[in-house]
């Protein structure tokens, strides 16, 4: 199964398993790239209100409608994620913040 990819301008078929075509997906910054699949933690993710978060945000950033952010670090290894609020993403400690 195929969808469009959702980058401008784009009509190239994407894998149900991928979010974007490779081009687009390039242009996501590295952060939100790493926290797209750090929700996603290997398809136990899928579906939740963290994981579609991180979607949007990844569609966003390739359609230019938000800043690239600071590194996030992963919880797990020993820091917080980064809470500086950015247009586009809601702070982590914020109401409507990313779930836990």
């Amino acid at each position: 199964m195929t969808h469009q990819c959702p980058g401008p301008r784009c009509d190239a078929g994407v894998d149900s398993s991928q979010l974007m075509c490779p081009a687009h997906w390039g242009q996501v910054p590295k952060p939100i790239r790493r926290a797209v699949w750090i929700c996603w933690d290997r398809g136990k993710g899928a579906g939740t209100l963290a994981h579609a978060a991180a979607i949007r945000t990844a569609i966003a950033a390739v359609n230019r409608d938000v800043v690239t952010v600071p590194p996030l670090k992963h919880p797990a290894r020993g820091s917080a994620l980064e809470s500086t609020p950015r247009a586009g993403l809601v702070s982590p400690q914020e109401p409507g913040g990313f779930p836990r």
